[in-house]
């Protein structure tokens, strides 16, 4: 993909505006300029302002009463029967029911990754009455299985409260990918949550939820290697950071402390004191692993996507400059009055560039980001910047810019 926009026109008669004098007087440097195979700029092409980020809201919170307080976590996969088409899940929450929160399913053309269509019998997975997330479910990471031809739709669940357990469920992909993905589809993997929070040491949770989740084939062992990124609260406060567990079918999981954690926390990487550590999203590009994650500094005084990075996905992970991604640097789309908080952040290359899912809220009257009015939005990835050196470069949404990949 090239990440430059062609900005300049090549055709003069584009140059309404008169041309300087100094301009005139550089023409043997113009020259210079073409036979270098360079467009020349005009005079309108460096006054005029810069195009502003594309970002849209693709699907609001007004549209259903099920999500009618907020719409979150866009898991966007593939189509894996239509090449030409994507698939999102993603749950909601109702304003008559701040507790609740359930899971739909919506899907766009490959070519507009913009415009995406609801299912008009959302939700398609909610709470199951008498079991352990018989309260409330958020979405957590989907997974196309083409061994056996399948989602699995990881969440968080719990019975009252905020989603305290992870779970797994499995969906049959279907003839088409999409219409197959029903209530009745779509069964739990057990009785019990694949994870649920360890109190004993060193863990001492009382928490655990929001596990992005990557499979990599291990050629040797000739087997697949999972990898769970999750959030946890308990001893250490309330979602300090992120641990890892590990497993070799998805389904059974085993825990991981990092203990080369100089503060006993366990976690995979440096956190930053008194941020809040939520949804996340995993993946490879190129040598290097990726988390995406929405991140609360400050108790959640702005909550915005922050990277973290590293070449193994069991360890060296670092977490990247905090500021880096934060919204407000988002030129010509960024505003209090819409996208003040961003959460749930999702990156996705589609048709050869990457778009930015998320929901985003703005500021609530009251500060407090609990009360936000969350709608589901895209925007585009233009600029890439660098992560840390010996690391994959990233795109984000900004003006385009050319940025050293810093392999």
């Amino acid at each position: 993909m090239n990440p430059l926009h062609n900005q300049f026109s090549l055709n003069r008669a584009a140059c309404s505006k008169p041309i300087p004098v100094s301009v005139i007087a550089a023409i043997g440097l113009a020259a210079l300029v073409w036979s270098a195979g360079i467009a020349p700029l005009c005079a309108a092409d460096a006054t005029d302002p810069p195009k502003p980020v594309r970002g849209e809201l693709i699907i609001s919170r007004k549209h259903a009463q099920w999500q009618s307080q907020q719409i979150q976590e866009p898991c966007v996969l593939p189509n894996p029967k239509d090449p030409t088409r994507l698939v999102m899940f993603y749950s909601g929450t109702p304003a008559t029911n701040r507790d609740g929160c359930d899971i739909g399913k919506a899907w766009a053309l490959k070519s507009d990754p913009f415009t995406w269509h609801q299912d008009e019998q959302n939700p398609v997975f909610r709470p199951l009455k008498n079991a352990w997330d018989s309260g409330s479910m958020r979405l957590d990471t989907v997974l196309y299985i083409a061994e056996e031809d399948a989602y699995y739709i990881y969440y968080s669940g719990t019975k009252h409260g905020a989603q305290d357990r992870i779970g797994l469920a499995i969906c049959p992909a279907g003839a088409d990918g999409y219409s197959g993905i029903t209530p009745a589809a779509i069964r739990r993997f057990g009785t019990v949550p694949v994870l649920a929070p360890e109190p004993a040491a060193p863990y001492f949770e009382n928490m655990s939820s929001q596990a992005a989740v990557l499979r990599e084939w291990d050629g040797q062992k000739k087997q697949w290697n999972w990898f769970m990124y999750y959030s946890y609260r308990g001893k250490d406060g309330v979602l300090p950071g992120i641990r890892l567990a590990t497993s070799t079918d998805g389904k059974s999981w085993t825990r991981q402390f990092n203990e080369q954690d100089r503060r006993g926390m366990g976690q995979i990487f440096k956190s930053t004191p008194g941020a809040y550590y939520e949804w996340h999203q995993v993946q490879k590009i190129g040598d290097t692993y990726l988390l995406l994650i929405e991140v609360g500094i400050a108790r959640g005084k702005r909550w915005r996507p922050v990277i973290a990075v590293s070449k193994n996905p069991t360890a060296g992970w670092v977490q990247t400059d905090v500021d880096a991604m934060t919204q407000t640097k988002w030129p010509g789309i960024y505003r209090d009055d819409t996208i003040y908080h961003v959460a749930t952040p999702a990156l996705y290359q589609i048709e050869g560039k990457w778009y930015l899912y998320t929901q985003a809220c703005p500021l609530p009257r009251n500060g407090n980001y609990i009360d936000g009015e969350w709608d589901m939005w895209c925007f585009a990835c233009d600029r890439l910047i660098p992560t840390l050196p010996g690391f994959q470069s990233v795109y984000i949404p900004g003006l385009p810019a050319a940025v050293t990949d810093g392999k």
